[in-house]
């Protein structure tokens, strides 16, 4: 509380250092008793001095310190005793001349030292205070005077300052160090941190306590900011993957204690994110990120933690809900959400999202089980497609233990027969003659059955076992073509088309692995063609165009399959050394009657003419699509309509028996 300014409060600033410095009072009382405020009790001295007074009498400090002085031998003899008196007639003046050579240097360091000091009384009451301190807390010594330390301390460290005090005056500490919080004149905060020492007399009755104050307030600044940085995402300013970690774990912890709380991890992930930041610029994708936070935290409460794991994967953690129903309601607000496009710079972007989702139970005690199973959701929503949410079952998990557990078997599955060759013939529109047929790899585990190609070669991917595979996959069908061409006639062109995956794309030595293959099998290399996915090119868009090339020098047919569900652009197009578009299925299913996408499907034909390429549409499987087809000029089809995909000999029968009829 502010204090009024006495003379003997000013006094006392120079009257205590003088203490300080000789150990005894001044005449002029340096310590002048403090005028508290009404109700307040004043603070006992301890020894026995007189409870109602704060000032130690002269009387006593000089009785005290004589007290304290060796009085001389007996035995000394008499020319001793004579010098001594002569030097003790002098002591008093050489002492005072040294009593004020000692204060006088004392204010010098008081006043100059860059560390922040002052002087309190034994109330807390500012007596003194040095320009470093006053700079610190933005008041002038003679403001401070009307203030107490407490006035200008965070009200949450006063308690532990008081007891602190407390234990000084009772001589239970000599000092000590400790880091506090205040506040500055303009109100700003202020970290420091403070060493009190406990100055006494020569009778160790206290005096006044000295303050000495390094401002940390910079320090504690940046540390905030290391903080923030190791715990929060950079770009969206979310908390990032080691936070949410953290909050997964407490939320798991609470669980414990009360299961009737439950909570839901959710997994989310940008569909085709990779396509969108290497068409449009890394910066459009930084956009697009932030956006998307944006629009994640308004479908969450406060009470929510929304978090970027890296990249375009995001995770929430959902907190004091009732059950699942609670977390799937997210998740359609989520999808909703995305409904509109993001406007990003001159672009309009439209984003979809996968989201895997699990809800708590008690059997849950590890929060690495809670991440691990929203991941094995986030997985299965990717694999049917994308644009949806799966909510997480034992089952799941199960499953994906084997699939990983195949996975590693794969290496060995060509060794043991387990991967099969399954061929799809292309028709030419126009004659009904098989022009060509696609190898399609299936896979026959002797524990697991029949496993979909979507689920085992995105596992493969990852894992890399997707080259060895796709090695065998080139030669093996390479060879089964050159076997039928032995027993078909000549005037029967058949060509091969081979799938390549995004990983393969990226080996360097793609075309030397396709030229030994010809050589060793002694396929014409205009038999082959090589499927390529818009989506593989776009992941490494500069190496995949020189990979392409090294392959066009082969003089092999390059195809682009799954042609219109990506971003390919027509400058793109026209760089790549592309001889076929493949058009996707899912613009063929709606072709015909209804005709929602026909000129989309016209479009792509007139372009491919325009770039001199040829046209194959896929899944054709209702005469209707093949009408529809047929009157926009496609050129090839392909599709359940004429066969779905066969062994070999069955393969070899179908093409023997095609007449050309429709």
């Amino acid at each position: 509380m502010p204090r009024s300014i006495s003379d003997s409060m000013l006094i006392a600033r120079t009257d205590t250092l003088d203490q300080m410095t000789t150990g005894k009072l001044s005449d002029n009382q340096a310590l002048p008793k403090k005028e508290f405020p009404e109700g307040k009790p004043k603070k006992e001295l301890i020894n026995g001095d007189d409870p109602s007074s704060s000032v130690i009498s002269k009387e006593r400090v000089e009785r005290d310190l004589s007290e304290d002085q060796p009085s001389l031998q007996a035995q000394e003899t008499q020319s001793e005793e004579t010098q001594s008196e002569a030097m003790q007639s002098s002591a008093p003046v050489a002492s005072a001349d040294q009593d004020s050579l000692n204060t006088k240097t004392l204010k010098q360091i008081f006043q100059l030292s860059p560390i922040g000091m002052s002087i309190l009384d034994l109330d807390g009451g500012f007596l003194s205070a040095n320009q470093s301190f006053c700079d610190a807390v933005g008041y002038t010594e003679r403001e401070l005077i009307m203030l107490t330390f407490t006035d200008l301390t965070h009200p949450e460290d006063v308690p532990l300052l008081r007891s602190l005090g407390e234990q000084l005056l009772k001589g239970d500490r000599i000092h000590f160090q400790v880091e506090t919080r205040h506040w500055s004149k303009d109100e700003k905060p202020l970290h420091v941190g403070l060493t009190v020492t406990m100055v006494r007399d020569a009778q160790q009755r206290p005096i006044c306590f000295l303050l000495q104050v390094v401002n940390l307030t910079e320090q504690k600044w940046m540390e905030a900011q290391l903080r923030h940085r190791d715990f929060y995402d950079a770009l969206t300013g979310l908390a990032n993957r080691a936070l949410f970690v953290n909050r997964v774990e407490q939320a798991v912890i609470r669980l414990e204690r009360n299961a009737s709380n439950q909570c839901a991890v959710l997994f989310l992930d940008l569909d085709r994110f990779k396509v969108i930041n290497d068409s449009l610029g890394h910066s459009i994708g930084d956009q697009l990120l932030s956006a998307l936070a944006g629009r994640l935290e308004a479908c969450i409460r406060r009470c929510d933690t929304l978090a970027r794991l890296g990249g375009d994967e995001f995770a929430i953690l959902l907190e004091e809900i009732d059950g699942l129903d609670d977390a799937l309601a997210v998740c359609d607000r989520i999808h909703n959400s995305l409904k509109m496009p993001f406007k990003l710079s001159t672009y309009e972007v439209f984003a979809n999202i996968s989201i895997g989702l699990v809800c708590s139970s008690v059997g849950y005690e590890k929060s690495s089980d809670l991440l691990r199973n929203a991941d094995t959701a986030l997985y299965r929503a990717k694999s049917q497609g994308g644009n949806c949410h799966t909510d997480f079952d034992q089952a799941m998990h199960q499953r994906a233990v084997a699939l990983w557990q195949m996975a590693t078997q794969a290496q060995f599955a060509v060794q043991r027969e387990e991967l099969k060759l399954r061929y799809q013939p292309v028709v030419d529109i126009t004659t009904g003659r098989v022009v060509g047929v696609e190898a399609l790899i299936r896979w026959h585990h002797p524990q697991h059955g029949s496993i979909s190609p979507s689920e085992f070669i995105p596992v493969m991917e990852e894992t890399g076992v997707i080259t060895l595979i796709g090695q065998w996959v080139l030669k093996e069908a390479c060879r089964q073509v050159c076997e039928w061409k032995a027993v078909l006639p000549n005037d029967c062109p058949l060509k091969i088309n081979v799938n390549l995956s995004a990983r393969q794309l990226m080996q360097n030595d793609l075309a030397e692995q396709v030229a030994e293959v010809l050589a060793e099998t002694g396929l014409s290399e205009k038999a082959l063609r090589l499927e390529i996915t818009e989506t593989a090119i776009m992941h490494n868009s500069k190496e995949a165009v020189q990979v392409l090339k090294e392959l066009k020098a082969l003089n092999v047919g390059i195809c682009i399959d799954d042609f219109g569900i990506g971003y390919s652009s027509l400058s793109r197009l026209q760089q790549l050394p592309i001889d076929v578009l493949k058009i996707d299925r899912s613009f063929v299913q709606n072709i015909g009657a209804r005709g929602e996408n026909t000129e989309i499907v016209r479009t792509i034909i007139d372009l491919a003419e325009t770039l001199g390429m040829d046209i194959v549409a896929e899944g054709v499987e209702t005469v209707e699509q093949l009408e529809g087809l047929r009157s926009l000029g496609c050129d090839n089809v392909q599709g359940f309509y004429f066969a779905r995909p066969m062994p070999p000999e069955d393969t070899l029968r179908f093409i023997q028996d095609t007449n050309g009829v429709i």
